[in-house]
Order: C-alpha cells, then sequence, then structure tokens
C-alpha cells in the first residue's frame, strides 16, 4: 500500500510539474498547509503572496482567482498525498509497537521509512524554494535529488514487502539466480538509476522541448557544439542539450542490459518471480522507449510524459524483484524482516 501512494506520489509530482503548478504554494508549513484555504479572504492571503513570487511577475501576470487556485490544488494535492503516505507508516507502526507486536529492534527498518518521508519532504520544499527567488525555475540538481530520493524510497518499501512475502513461503520454491545474472541485475540497476537521473535533469532543464525530431536532433545524430557550448566539457553533460542526448541513448544501453539479464536468467532455468519480472522488463523497456520517441516527436504532451515517467518507475520496481531475489539466495541471513 504504502509503496502505491508512493508511486502516486510520483506520477502527482510529474503532472504537477508538467502543469507548471509546483510554484504555487510560496510556504511550507507541514501541520497548517493540511488544510487549504477555505474562505475568499484566506485564498485572497493566500494569492496575494504568490503574486509576489517570479512565476506570477514574470510569467502569471494577470492570472484570476480561479486560475490560481486550479495549480494550488495541484500541488497541495501532490504534498497531502506525501502526508498520507507518510501517516500511513506511523500510524499502524505506532500501533503495533503498542500492543507489542513488533520489538524496538524489529521496528527500526520502519522508522528509517519514515525517517526517508521526512527528508522527502524536506527536500521537495529546498527544491521548491530555489525557485522562489530570482527567476522562476526550480534548480534541475534539486529536482533530479528529490526524484531520486523518492525512488529510493521506493526501492526500500518494496524490498521490505518482498522479505515479508518471502519470509512467509517455502524456501525452496525458486530456482537460484546464478553469480553471473547477479552481477548484470546490479549494472542494469545502476544504468536505470543513471537514466532516471538524466530524465529528471531533462524535465528540470525542460530540454525535452529542443529538439522534435528522432533520431537525430537538429538533422545531426550527433548534435553540433554537444561537448563545446560550455567549459569544461563536461558540464556540458548535464546542461539542456547534453542531458537531452545521453537520455535518448542512454536508453538503449538499458535495454541492452536487460536482454542480457533475460537471457541469462532463461540460459540458467532461474525459475520464480525473478524469471516472470525480468521477461516484463523487457516488455517495460521496450514500451518506454517507443513512449520516449513519441514524447520527443510530439512536443512532450502532458499524458504520455506522464506514461513515460510511470513506466520508468515499473521498470525500477521489476529490477528490484529481480534483485531481491538474488540477493536473499545469497544472503538468507541478512534480510531486514524474518
Amino acid at each position: 500500500m504504502v509503496a502505491f501512494l508512493i508511486v502516486l506520489i510520483v506520477l502527482v509530482g510529474g503532472f504537477v510539474r508538467l502543469s507548471r503548478a509546483g510554484l504555487s504554494i510560496v510556504e511550507w508549513d507541514l501541520v497548517t498547509g493540511i488544510v487549504p484555504p477555505i474562505s475568499e479572504a484566506a485564498w485572497q492571503d493566500s494569492f496575494a503572496e504568490y503574486q509576489q513570487s517570479p512565476e506570477y511577475q514574470l510569467i502569471n501576470e494577470g492570472m484570476t482567482l480561479s486560475e490560481y487556485q486550479r495549480i494550488f490544488y495541484y500541488e497541495w494535492g501532490h504534498r497531502l498525498l506525501g502526508r498520507i503516505a507518510g501517516f500511513l507508516v506511523i500510524a499502524p507502526l505506532a500501533w503495533f509497537m503498542w500492543r507489542r507486536r513488533l520489538t524496538f529492534a524489529e521496528a527500526l527498518p520502519y522508522w528509517g521509512v519514515v525517517a526517508m518521508f521526512g527528508i522527502q519532504g524536506a527536500l521537495g520544499w529546498i527544491m521548491v524554494s530555489s525557485g522562489l527567488r530570482d527567476r522562476p525555475l526550480v534548480s534541475h540538481f534539486r529536482l533530479t535529488i528529490h526524484l531520486l530520493a523518492a525512488v529510493l524510497l521506493l526501492g526500500v518499501v518494496v524490498w521490505m514487502a518482498l522479505d515479508r512475502i518471502r519470509a512467509a513461503r517455502a524456501p525452496d520454491d525458486e530456482a537460484p539466480v546464478t553469480a553471473t545474472a547477479y552481477r548484470l541485475t546490479w549494472i542494469l540497476m545502476g544504468t536505470l538509476v543513471l537514466q532516471l537521473a538524466y530524465g529528471g535533469l531533462v524535465a528540470g532543464l525542460k530540454a525535452g522541448y529542443l529538439s522534435d525530431t528522432w533520431p537525430g536532433m537538429f538533422g545531426q545524430l550527433v548534435p553540433g557544439g554537444l561537448l563545446s557550448r560550455y567549459e569544461p566539457w563536461w558540464r556540458n553533460l548535464y546542461e539542456a542539450l547534453g542531458s537531452h542526448w545521453v537520455h535518448r541513448w542512454l536508453a538503449f544501453v538499458v535495454a541492452a542490459f536487460a536482454v542480457a539479464v533475460f537471457a541469462r536468467i532463461v540460459r540458467d532455468r532461474t525459475q520464480g518471480r525473478a524469471r516472470n519480472a525480468s521477461l516484463w522488463l523487457l516488455v517495460a523497456v521496450a514500451g518506454q522507449i517507443i513512449l520516449g520517441i513519441y514524447v520527443v516527436l510530439l512536443g512532450v504532451p502532458k499524458w504520455i510524459a506522464l506514461a513515460h515517467q510511470g513506466l520508468a518507475i515499473v521498470m525500477f520496481c521489476l529490477l528490484v524483484v529481480i534483485a531481491h531475489q538474488a540477493y536473499a539466495e545469497r544472503h538468507p541471513r541478512r534480510m531486514v524482516l524474518r
């Protein structure tokens, strides 16, 4: 349930970004921010605060109150989902500890998840605050860190859920994942996380709008000035043009490793969740590349871009399933939960 909510939060966050609503709430109130403005006077006060922000003054000058309320509710809903997810960890955890269903040691991993939710909320505000100063653009580095923190949190929660599922099953109901498949899985994990990071950079820089052609950009497979616009040369790899180009072609590196993982698992006759997940991962990678191409060709349409983001999260979760089975077979006594 918590993992599902995290995925939903990530998708809503993408919708908020694509709707240019992320800077609509110019303050962070952990408690009082749960309730949106109710009275007309409260809405006018909130709108007046927004009118002092760079986004209103440089982009949305002349916006009506009703238009402001629409983007306000997008961002408010995103923050509310985060609060609900955190509460759905804290409330049952406190109850189980009070009823002595969990010892302090057994509860520590769950409190770690609570702490990660708190860190994620703080990172979200740090990101938003970067767009409330001189220009209405959040730092693409902070946006990427915020995204990767959400991915890490999702990975931890899914891993812990798989621990519980595995603990309730017979230990010999899955054929082992070999050492080679194990290493390939973690190489693929690192490559996929890097690709997710580049997706965050592209989103933060709005680099997806740079080119609406594929496979080339501006008539070339390798656009001119790719590594020479900024000094030193490696800075170009995380600016708009470079991040867009790398994100395009790193997808095929991810695909190659996904094929390698699936082929090795089939060759080793591995059964269970790892085999099924590796097959679905191949399907997801193919669909992800197709969606990415359409996002470029159609000029970053909102719903296709969201589907692209959502499928990336599905790919990550499938890879966690493979990695979990491989790790559990090698380190059965190191499982977080028993």
